[in-house]
């Protein structure tokens, strides 16, 4: 990804640009086909002596260009006929982020691969489910792997509808009219580089479409930031619940093992978001070119794909050496004295004819003493005189059974097994 966003390489792609204009030109008759075969033969890309042209011009594309024509000889003045700094520019871009899409997509199937083959391997681990941090109902570690796979499959898709989106060129010239470049230079173009042409465009292809792809890849971000929260929250020494496979130690206390990746990575994610509001604000210009956005694009592109494809890269690395306590999370599951249990508990007495209110309002209680008094919850529900009249030993048993909340759980994982 890093070598994708180097100067050298955007270089090679504008060269790959002007190379296709200069050729669907001379196949439509507006350049003499011996002149393109003798630019095509002779081009050579010497981005030192654009750099010295740009240091006395001010213009890196100019300077570019008029480094190749010296690199040709007198055929070069057919290169970049017609056309304006950004119809290589922009198109050269398209090409930048379709090839960064395709980057990130692949990471993203690596990641989701991943999480699912953890999710499975701890279908059945029973787990304390946290709401509002405090102790809810039991779940499987397995179902927490599988939602964050389940999202990432939405991520994999929304980048592949950000890569078809973006990979547009336009080769419209210096206002979009085309009043200097027949629009079927720029089916062929395109068609050439593997590029839909932009509909219509002035001088730029419109910035909405580099909004949308930073904020999906600001979204993916947020998935992998809501996965290292989590990780970073069952990290903690009063939990315990799992632990990264590398942990960071302290450079004062040899005793701690930080989380330090997950850590990272949610830092990387506020990165990536904010560039994306930088995306929006580009979105405006004055009439049809200006550029304030110019700047802030060399530095958002880039930093946004090289973090999001760290992140993803990381983020898979941490889910494959992920170290979980499969007995803390049934000692943690414990700790409420089986008041995880009071929902069941709740269903049952309606359903034996007590009313909602006053079933829901002495479970309460009796969950507060069992907390408060650090005893077990079902102890307590056993010796209640109202609940003994409707409910027997057996179907107390039945209620305060691990079992009884993971009874579906083969059925959401039926759901992505042919995944």
């Amino acid at each position: 990804m890093k070598e994708l966003w180097t100067e050298e390489a955007k270089y090679q792609r504008w060269l790959a640009v002007e190379l296709a204009v200069v050729e669907a030109q001379a196949e439509l008759g507006y350049v003499p086909k011996e002149a393109a075969q003798a630019i095509k033969e002779r081009v050579t890309l010497n981005i030192a002596r654009a750099k010295e042209i740009e240091s006395q011009i001010g213009h890196d594309l100019l300077a570019f260009v008029r480094s190749l024509e010296e690199s040709v000889g007198p055929e070069g003045r057919y290169i970049h006929r017609g056309l304006t700094s950004y119809d290589i520019e922009d198109t050269a871009l398209g090409l930048a982020f379709k090839e960064a899409l395709k980057i990130l997509i692949d990471d993203a199937h690596k990641l989701a691969a991943a999480l699912k083959h953890r999710a499975f391997e701890h279908k059945k681990t029973l787990m304390v489910g946290r709401t509002h941090g405090m102790h809810a109902e039991p779940i499987t570690f397995g179902l927490k792997l599988l939602i964050w796979y389940d999202e990432m499959g939405r991520n994999i898709q929304r980048l592949k509808d950000a890569q078809k989106l973006i990979a547009v060129g336009k080769i419209s010239g210096s206002v979009g009219t085309y009043a200097h470049v027949d629009p079927e230079v720029e089916r062929r173009v395109c068609a050439k580089l593997g590029l839909t042409p932009a509909p219509i465009s002035n001088q730029i292809v419109q910035r909405d479409l580099h909004a949308q792809v930073l904020t999906t890849l600001a979204i993916c971000a947020g998935t992998i930031e809501k996965i290292a929260t989590e990780i970073r929250n069952l990290h903690r020494t009063e939990i315990a619940e799992v632990r990264e496979g590398r942990p960071h130690g302290s450079s004062s206390m040899p005793h701690k093992q930080n989380p330090s990746t997950c850590e990272t990575l949610t830092g990387l994610a506020r990165v990536v978001r904010m560039n994306t509001l930088a995306a929006l604000e580009n979105q405006t210009i004055w009439h049809e070119q200006d550029l304030t956005r110019s700047s802030v694009e060399r530095i958002i592109y880039p930093d946004s794909f090289i973090a999001l494809h760290y992140m993803l890269v990381r983020m898979t690395g941490v889910i494959e050496q992920l170290v979980v306590n499969a007995e803390r999370m049934r000692q943690n599951l414990e700790l409420s004295y089986g008041t995880v249990f009071s929902q069941a508990l709740l269903l049952k007495l309606i359903d034996k004819g007590m009313a909602r209110a006053r079933a829901h309002e002495l479970i309460g209680e009796l969950a507060a003493k069992a907390l408060a008094e650090q005893r077990d919850f079902k102890s307590l529900v056993s010796a209640h005189s109202e609940i003994q009249k409707l409910l027997s030993s057996k179907e107390l048993d039945e209620l305060f059974d691990y079992d009884y909340h993971i009874k579906h759980v083969e059925t959401i994982f039926a759901r992505f097994a042919g995944d």
